[in-house]
């Protein structure tokens, strides 16, 4: 497979050439006398005009520029060809609902990372079995399949977009812009029956900006990023050879849940016939220790009082692993049927439907599976559930003591004395610059808990959901680790094995991350921060904070759109994405001596702050 660029005449059979020729000669029909018609995004509304032109030129420029050069150089005329497609589909009744506004672009871009890519179709071949045929296999989004040339052109449209939002290519550098598309846009064009020749012209013109191509075993141009395919069963197998096209995690085999769950947790239960754990002395708690024989012991009669502890024997298991680990596992116990749980106070409290064959075995056997289901590097647990109340009441100064102490761990927890880094790149599917830093004091910009990343990183396998990956982290887990190393810049944040790291994680776009400044190297934004930090000069120099949900503008005249292009998938000095908990962050906008350094927030973030900011500058 060749990549995009520029290819001589001579590769050209003169049957090829003529079909070239005539394709142009048909493009050139469709665009005739046509002048633009307003497409739904204000700020990319041309894009393949501005990505190839770095403008939308007057069309009759175009069609010169393409009927000029058909005879003698036709293969120099494919990008303007484009242009004249775009011409054409923004005159197209209908194209306007096709193509994505720009809010509807951005949440497209952010769900993409839950796909193995984008697509069109070209050709005579019926589009419901292909996409059908296709979507048995593959995770695409169809760009109006019924509608051939249209829907290439809406495929183009949202990588060219792509491009300029998170590749940051430059208008008018088509040789950039073909390299972006390329390496890191996940589109796919699938051409399959018979082309007309403007058909097969247009697909040679999109391998020529990089995307690429499954074609039929007639098609006559030999260049371009395109694998042959003759049955629909090679086209589904030619998906899977281009590098862009996003794949899923690939893991061991994860431990299945016990067979006696149910599909979704049911906290909605009809009278409880026996009730556990809803006493003073009951509790529930996980501990790391040495774990000789897995398995689960029960002591005493189910009455009321019950005690729950789980040991589990791993490294490193700190306080925010043992946490999260017995809160995740304690949320999967309502799939147990015939079993209510709610989890809170340090217990476990267990509303029983009336069953004769459910033993108190079980809740440990299910606690078990779900640990191992959840965090399936984790292999020695043992569970005690003890129903003896006097027992329990002796155990139970221990366990508060030992959640004292994890309490008191987490809290203490500082960017300074914890030995590690959390990276996540479970964004970079979409966002190839960026990566995030996770430290105990900068939590990840979605808004998903610190603990929740780490605990993956060690233990488990990304969220295990449906998150594809571009080809820099194939067979990579999202969540990671990464060195300390050496603090570079106590006020900003800057430590230098966070950088190696993010260079490494980006194919090394990015070099440097300060966790706490917004000036030289600020954290690189995703696309689903909660909120944006940005350098303001209004109403006074300083630091200004916007939430997702404010509909309204900055004081310097930006929308949460304005900011959200700006920092979408890139590392833009001014701006910073954040979680809401990052407000209380002892290390929030340290370089700006936090709260100190902000002269406005929007109303919601003005009332979470409470007395940290005053509500005068809001």
């Amino acid at each position: 497979m060749e990549g995009h660029g520029r290819h001589s005449d001579a590769g050209l059979s003169p049957d090829a050439r003529a079909i070239l020729q005539q394709g142009l000669n048909e493009i050139l029909e469709l665009a005739d006398g046509l002048g633009y018609m307003p497409l739904p995004s204000e700020r990319y509304p041309y894009p393949l005009a501005l990505g190839i032109y770095g403008e939308a030129p007057d069309p009759k420029r175009v069609r010169a520029d393409v009927s000029e050069r058909i005879a003698s150089d036709p293969l120099s005329t494919l990008e303007s060809a484009l242009v004249l497609l775009e011409l054409y589909a923004c005159n197209r009744p209908g194209t306007t609902v096709l193509v994505a506004d720009d809010g509807a672009f951005l949440s497209q871009a952010l769900n993409s990372k839950r796909l193995n890519g984008w697509a069109a179709l070209l050709g005579d071949a019926d589009p419901r079995e292909t996409c059908a045929a296709l979507g048995a296999r593959w995770q695409l989004r169809f760009f109006a399949p019924e509608k051939g040339a249209i829907g290439l052109y809406c495929l183009l449209n949202m990588l060219t977009r792509y491009a300029f939002v998170y590749g940051r290519t430059p208008a008018g550098d088509s040789h950039l812009l073909g390299h972006f598309v390329e390496d890191f846009t996940p589109g796919l064009l699938v051409c399959r029956g018979k082309l007309s020749a403007a058909e097969a012209v247009l697909a040679l013109a999109a391998m020529r900006i990089g995307v690429p191509a499954i074609t039929p075993c007639g098609y006559p141009f030999p260049f371009g990023r395109q694998v042959r395919a003759s049955s629909l069963a090679e086209v589904i197998e030619a998906v899977g050879q281009f590098a862009t096209i996003r794949r899923l995690l690939e893991h061991p085999e994860i431990a299945p849940l016990p067979e006696y769950v149910e599909g979704e947790s049911v906290t909605n239960r009809s009278e409880a016939a026996a009730t556990w754990g809803n006493t003073l002395e009951s509790f529930y708690f996980l501990e790391r220790g040495p774990v000789e024989a897995c398995g689960v012991e029960v002591s005493g009669t189910p009455a009321g009082p019950m005690g729950v502890l789980v040991t589990v024997d791993a490294e490193p298991m700190d306080a925010f692993d043992r946490r999260y680990i017995e809160s995740r596992a304690a949320l999967l116990l309502p799939k147990m049927s015939g079993v209510s749980a709610q989890h809170g106070s340090g217990r476990l409290t267990l509303q029983l439907a009336l069953r004769a064959d459910f033993v108190p075995e079980r809740i440990g056997e299910f606690l078990i599976a779900a640990i191992r289901h959840e965090f399936p590097r984790i292999e020695k647990i043992r569970v005690r559930i003890v129903f003896e109340r006097e027992r329990l009441r002796v155990m139970k100064e221990s366990i508060d003591a030992g959640r004292a102490r994890r309490l008191y761990e987490v809290h203490a927890a500082t960017e300074e004395n914890v030995p590690e880094f959390i990276t996540c790149v479970g964004c970079s599917a979409f966002a190839p610059d960026h990566v995030c830093i996770l430290t105990p004091h900068r939590a990840p910009q979605c808004g998903r808990p610190y603990e929740f990343i780490k605990t993956g990183a060690h233990y488990g396998y990304d969220d295990m959901t449906n998150i594809h990956h571009r080809a820099l982290h194939a067979g990579l887990n999202s969540f990671g680790t990464c060195s300390k190393g050496e603090l570079l810049d106590a006020a900003a944040g800057e430590w230098s094995g966070s950088n190696e790291a993010a260079a490494r994680l980006t194919g090394g776009r990015i070099k440097r991350v300060q966790l706490h400044s917004l000036e030289e190297a600020p954290h690189t934004g995703c696309g689903c921060f909660q909120m944006i930090l940005f350098k303001t000069d209004r109403p006074m120099a300083g630091i200004g904070l916007v939430d997702r949900g404010f509909t309204g503008r900055v004081p310097d005249g930006r929308s949460w759109r304005d900011l959200h292009y700006a920092l979408g998938g890139k590392q833009t000095p001014g701006l910073a994405g954040a979680a809401w908990s990052y407000l209380h962050s002892p290390k929030f906008l340290a370089a700006y001596g936090g709260w100190k350094g902000v002269v406005w927030a929007s109303p919601k973030i003005a009332a979470t702050a409470g007395r940290s900011f005053s509500p005068e500058l809001a």
